[in-house]
C-alpha cells in the first residue's frame, strides 16, 4: 500500500507542476475556462532531462493591466518528493467593449507547499501548506468598496506500516480564515474571522486477500472571533471491505458523528462495487452523515458574501451511483447520479448592502453527471465533453446554482504548436429564494495558442470570454468582456 501511495504522490507532483499556474478560483461561479498551455508530454520530456528537479515558470500580460504569473519547483529524490508553487493573477478595473467598470479591479494569489518524505522503510510523513488571498472591488456598491478573503492552513500526516497486514496513521492540522467587507464609511466595517484545527487517527488491517477492516476517528474545533460561540465536532467510522465474489465487493460500515450544535448521530453505511471487468466498473453507495459547516471552504465558492460563520451542521442522506467505461485507452465514459436530503442546506439571499447572506433550509437535491473523453491519433487530438444536471426540491428557490452546466474542450498537440478551445455553458439561476427573479445563462469561451520557440521555451496567447458575452455571475456585478493576454513559459 505504501508503494501505491508513493507512486500516486509522485504522479500528483508531476501534474501539479504542470497545472499549478491555472489560477481560476475554486468554484464554477468564479472560474473561466482556462486551457492548459503546456501538455503533459512536454512536462514528461523535461522530467527525462532532469529527473530530480523540475521548474515551471509562466508570465503573461494583457488588457486592463492584467498580469498572470506563476512558478513551481518540484524535486524528486529517492526518499522525498515535494512541490513548492506560487501564483498571482491581478487586473486593474476591467470592462465590456468601451465601458470600464469603476472599482472592479481584483487580485488573487496563492502560495503552496506539498511534501512526501519516506523517513524509514515503515514511516512516511506528508506535509501540506497553503496560503490564499483574494481582493476584489465591488463596482457600484454604495455601502462596501471591496471584499477580501484570506486563508492560511497547514497539515501534517504520518503513516506507519507496522506489519505486512497493518498500517496506521495520525494527522494534525489547522489554520485561519478571514473575510472582510471594506465599507465606504469606516464605522460600517464587517469582518468575520475563524481559527480552526483538526486531528485524526486511523488505520487498516488486511485479514486476507478478500477482506480488510479500516477505521478512522477525527475531531475538529472552530474558534470564532466575535460573539458567536465556538464549535466542535467529531466523527468515527469503522468499515469492513470484503469480496462476495471475484467481481462483487461490499463495504459495510458504522459511523458515529457528534457536533456541539446538534444531537449525536449513529448510522450504518453501505457501498457495493462491481469490479474486475476489463472495460467497466460500477458502484452504488449510501451514507447518512452529520456534516459540520466549514466556512473556510463554503465562502470561497461565491463572491460578495456577508460572512456569517457559525451556521449549524447538516444531517445528510447521501446516495450515489457511479459507472466508468474505458475502450482501448482512447475513449472513456464516466457517469454518476447523486441523491441527497439535508435538513440544513446552505442557501443565499440578498442582504442590505447588496451582499449575500447565508441561511439554511431543508432541501432534496438530485444530480446527474456525464463526462466523455476522446484521445485520438496517438494523443495528437483530445476532446472532452461534460454535462451536469441539478434538481432541487425545496419550499423556496435555491439561488445561484444553475440547473444545467455544459463544458467542452478540443486540444491539438503537435511538435511545435498547441491549440486549445474550451467552452462552458451555464443555465439561468435564481437570485432570490422567494421570487422568480433570475440571471440569464452564460456562455464562456476561451482560446489558447502556444508555440514552442526553442527547447524548454514557449510563447503563448490566451483569450478569455472570446465571444465577448455580456454576463453576470452575481446580480449587479458584471464580469469582463473579451480579454487577451500574451506571455512566455519556461519549463526546465
Amino acid at each position: 500500500m505504501m508503494m501505491n501511495i508513493s507512486m500516486k504522490m509522485r504522479a500528483c507532483i508531476m501534474h501539479a507542476a504542470f497545472l499549478c499556474t491555472a489560477l481560476a478560483p475554486r468554484a464554477y461561479a468564479q472560474e473561466s475556462v482556462k486551457p492548459s498551455l503546456v501538455p503533459v508530454a512536454e512536462v514528461r520530456k523535461s522530467a527525462d532531462r532532469a529527473t530530480s528537479v523540475n521548474v515551471d515558470m509562466q508570465i503573461g500580460y494583457g488588457q486592463y493591466n492584467n498580469v498572470l504569473s506563476g512558478v513551481s519547483l518540484s524535486n524528486e529524490q529517492e526518499d522525498a518528493v515535494y512541490l513548492v508553487s506560487a501564483s498571482l493573477k491581478r487586473s486593474d478595473d476591467f470592462g465590456y467593449n468601451n465601458t470600464v467598470y469603476r472599482n472592479s479591479s481584483y487580485s488573487e494569489d496563492r502560495i503552496g507547499y506539498t511534501g512526501n518524505f519516506n523517513m524509514s522503510e515503515s514511516w512516511r510523513a506528508l506535509v501540506d501548506a497553503d496560503v490564499y488571498n483574494d481582493s476584489r472591488g465591488m463596482i457600484n456598491n454604495s455601502v462596501f468598496s471591496r471584499e477580501e478573503k484570506n486563508e492560511a492552513k497547514i497539515s501534517f500526516k504520518n503513516v506507519y506500516k507496522l506489519s505486512n497486514q497493518f498500517e496506521g496513521f495520525f494527522s494534525v492540522g489547522g489554520g485561519e480564515y478571514t473575510h472582510r467587507l471594506r465599507p465606504m464609511d469606516p464605522s460600517d466595517r464587517v469582518e468575520g474571522r475563524v481559527a480552526f484545527s483538526s486531528g485524526s487517527v486511523g488505520g487498516e488491517y488486511i485479514w486476507s486477500a478478500s477482506n480488510r477492516i479500516r477505521g478512522k476517528s477525527e475531531v475538529g474545533y472552530y474558534n470564532y472571533r466575535g460573539d458567536a460561540p465556538d464549535d466542535a465536532y467529531s466523527s468515527t467510522e469503522i468499515v469492513d471491505d470484503f469480496n462476495l465474489t471475484k467481481n462483487v465487493g461490499l463495504s459495510l460500515g458504522l459511523a458515529a458523528d457528534f457536533n456541539r450544535d446538534s444531537s449525536p448521530l449513529v448510522f450504518p453505511n453501505l457501498v457495493m462495487t462491481l469490479k474486475g471487468f476489463e472495460h467497466a466498473s460500477f458502484s452504488i453507495s449510501y451514507r447518512y452523515d452529520l456534516i459540520p459547516f466549514q466556512p473556510e471552504v463554503f465562502y470561497l465558492e461565491q463572491k460578495y458574501i456577508l460572512p456569517e460563520l457559525a451556521l449549524p451542521p447538516s444531517r445528510v442522506h447521501h446516495g450515489e451511483v457511479k459507472c466508468e467505461l474505458r475502450f482501448n485507452d482512447s475513449v472513456s465514459i464516466k457517469a454518476s447520479g447523486v441523491g441527497e436530503r439535508g435538513d440544513h442546506f446552505y442557501n443565499y439571499r440578498t442582504a442590505p448592502g447588496d451582499v449575500l447572506e447565508t441561511f439554511t433550509m431543508p432541501v432534496t437535491h438530485f444530480m446527474g453527471k456525464l463526462d466523455l473523453g476522446f484521445v485520438l491519433f496517438d494523443r495528437l487530438l483530445e476532446m472532452l465533453l461534460g454535462y451536469e444536471y441539478n434538481r432541487y426540491l425545496a419550499s423556496e428557490h435555491v439561488t445561484y446554482r444553475p440547473m444545467h452546466k455544459i463544458s467542452g474542450s478540443i486540444a491539438y498537440t503537435g511538435k511545435l504548436w498547441r491549440f486549445e478551445w474550451g467552452n462552458k455553458l451555464m443555465s439561468v439561476v435564481y437570485t432570490d429564494p422567494e421570487t422568480k427573479e433570475r440571471l440569464n445563462g452564460t456562455v464562456i469561451g476561451t482560446l489558447a495558442l502556444q508555440r514552442k520557440m526553442m527547447d524548454s521555451f514557449f510563447a503563448f496567447m490566451r483569450a478569455e470570454n472570446i465571444y465577448n458575452y455580456r454576463y453576470n455571475l452575481r446580480e449587479g456585478y458584471p464580469e469582463p468582456g473579451i480579454t487577451v493576454l500574451f506571455g512566455t513559459r519556461i519549463l526546465i
